[in-house]
């Protein structure tokens, strides 16, 4: 007595190409075999990428990974969108950020057909504030049109001293975290928190009160550098925050001086509109806007 038949194992996708490949369809079925064929093919071949490498466990050592990651980068140029959170109202924007580290950086919010409408830009010690499409008593107020200053752009953007000021101590901290507290002058200037994937938040103090949040999230591989693709500027005393969603990245791009000159129609901040560092309080000098 014969046993039940045995099942057939499934066709390979070539094997189905040639029963296809019979008179009655022969040409379109040779076509749809050979694009099932490609696709069997490339499912086979890509690989998943591989996982993103944890920060250290160690305070310290996760505190020089972070330095250490953020010194390969030696300029940046990204696309964003952005929307700015005031008492009175919302205003959204798109924009290009471009860094060359060490002291320049130029932000530069536009309009959907390519209008700029704000021009912030800094070298060295010099800041220029433009705004091409307002009137003139819309200049005259250009400083609320720029919630943020100097010395915190520097923060996001050029790290460095900006973000690390003074003499900075890691310390472990709840749920996996690591706190970072930095004091200059024997005051808190700045404090972190970093995971395993990057700084989470970090907290600028003035007169002892938290003056900015800046909050990172979203954090991905570009070109071999972990960065963040959300970025929130928040003010809790001036009730202002900015947010910030990248939606490109270029890591390490030549960037020509030329990117770097003002606008015919900016205007250079004054001292007087300059809001100090304490280093710079104590020589009576004056480094970001107010």
């Amino acid at each position: 007595m014969l046993g039940p038949r045995a099942a057939r194992p499934p066709a390979s996708t070539s094997a189905r190409c040639r029963r296809a490949g019979r008179p009655r369809s022969q040409q379109w079925a040779h076509v749809l075999c050979a694009a099932g064929l490609a696709i069997t093919i490339i499912s086979g071949c890509t690989a998943a990428p591989p996982p993103r490498a944890l920060l250290p466990a160690d305070p310290s050592a996760r505190l020089a990974a972070v330095q250490a990651q953020e010194s390969e980068v030696r300029s940046l140029r990204a696309r964003f969108s952005s929307v700015t959170r005031l008492p009175g109202g919302e205003r959204a924007a798109d924009g290009v950020l471009l860094v060359a580290k060490p002291d320049r950086f130029r932000l530069r919010l536009m309009l959907p057909f390519g209008f700029t409408i704000f021009d912030y830009l800094n070298v060295g010690e010099q800041t220029w504030m433009a705004l091409p499409l307002a009137d003139a008593a819309q200049r005259n107020r250009m400083g609320e049109f720029s919630p943020f200053s100097r010395e915190d752009l520097g923060q996001a953007f050029l790290r460095g001293a900006y973000a690390f000021p003074g003499q900075c101590d890691a310390a472990p901290a709840a749920a996996g975290e690591v706190t970072v507290t930095c004091r200059e002058g024997g005051a808190v200037r700045r404090t972190l928190r970093i995971n395993g994937a990057g700084i989470v938040e970090e907290t600028s103090y003035e007169a002892g009160a938290p003056r900015l949040v800046i909050r990172y999230a979203d954090y991905r591989d570009v070109g071999g550098v972990t960065v963040p693709f959300r970025i929130t500027m928040d003010y809790p005393q001036r009730q202002q925050s900015v947010d910030i969603t990248i939606d490109r990245y270029e890591v390490n791009p030549a960037l020509s001086d030329d990117l770097f000159r003002p606008l015919p129609d900016s205007v250079e901040q004054r001292a007087s509109l300059l809001t100090p560092s304490p280093s710079a309080r104590d020589q009576g000098g004056r480094d970001g806007l107010s």
